[in-house]
């Protein structure tokens, strides 16, 4: 399974399976089609390196990077990921479903 079909899957499933929670798990769109559609992204506040989705738990958010069993993160990612647990809050690498339900506390 590619990241974008772990990703696709675990979102279909969320949307599904928790009605109430509908829009708490979003996308964040950090991939420009191409080089001047990344120039206008990164003026708009797209930073390189962000977690592929967002879940606003009742607790505070959680960033949710997908990745294959393989899959490795890159130096951005890595630096993003420092960011956001030197600021408290949680970031969850996600290779296979049950590790998206264990972070959302599912």
């Amino acid at each position: 399974m590619t990241e974008q079909q772990l990703q696709a899957h675990c979102f279909t499933w969320h949307w599904n399976n928790c009605p109430r929670e509908r829009g708490l798990l979003y996308m964040n769109h950090n991939n420009p089609r191409d080089a001047r559609h990344g120039a206008q992204l990164k003026v708009m506040g797209m930073v390189s390196g962000v977690a592929d989705m967002t879940y606003l738990s009742k607790s505070g958010p959680v960033f949710l990077e997908f990745k294959t069993p393989t899959g490795r993160q890159t130096d951005r990612q890595k630096w993003w990921q420092a960011q956001v647990e030197a600021a408290g809050y949680r970031y969850c690498i996600i290779r296979k479903f049950e590790d998206f339900t264990k972070s959302l506390g599912i």
